[in-house]
């Protein structure tokens, strides 16, 4: 299907959603033998929601509080303005059916295509592995606000040679 899309000028490509918080993700590190090394936290349990899709040659993103419907749907506005005509293959979540989103695809039906990855497989979609980079890029750090994660996650995502490669079945 990618293909035939490809052919009539679409570009292809890949999206996923994920959820990043003040609380960071402790990696390891070094430290002295025989020190007792210690992290601080910021114990705020704030987080952000991130939208983004992939395709071979650039990586989109937006943040929102919500994964919901409409937010979904200004998503995929931003994609067709940078993209113009695509096809994106999605996961099973809520935020990418009901009511709202068919009547988008249907008003944008020239030029908005969305496929559905099967049931519970994360493994075939390449935007899952974009998180990684910005896990780390927040990892032991202590943010003292939700801009300050946001500042360090876009630095990562418009890094795009940081960013891992598309899936052979899905490049152009």
């Amino acid at each position: 299907k990618a293909r035939y899309y490809r052919k009539k000028g679409f570009v292809v490509g890949t999206q996923d959603e994920a959820t990043f918080g003040l609380i960071p993700l402790i990696m390891r590190g070094w430290a002295r033998r025989g020190s007792h090394p210690f992290v601080k936290i910021n114990h705020k349990n704030v987080c952000t929601n991130v939208f983004g899709a992939r395709s071979s040659k650039s990586f989109i993103f937006s943040f929102t509080k919500k994964k919901r419907q409409p937010q979904f749907i200004k998503f995929l506005e931003k994609i067709r303005r940078r993209w113009g005509k695509f096809l994106l293959f999605v996961d099973n979540a809520k935020a990418h059916g009901g009511a709202m989103v068919k009547d988008y695809l249907r008003r944008h039906s020239k030029s908005v295509k969305l496929e559905y990855f099967p049931k519970c497989s994360p493994e075939e979609n390449p935007t899952e592995q974009c998180w990684k980079p910005g896990r780390n890029a927040l990892a032991n750090r202590v943010l003292p606000s939700l801009n300050s994660a946001k500042y360090h996650l876009s630095k990562t995502f418009n890094n795009t040679k940081d960013l891992p490669k598309m899936f052979y079945y899905l490049r152009d």
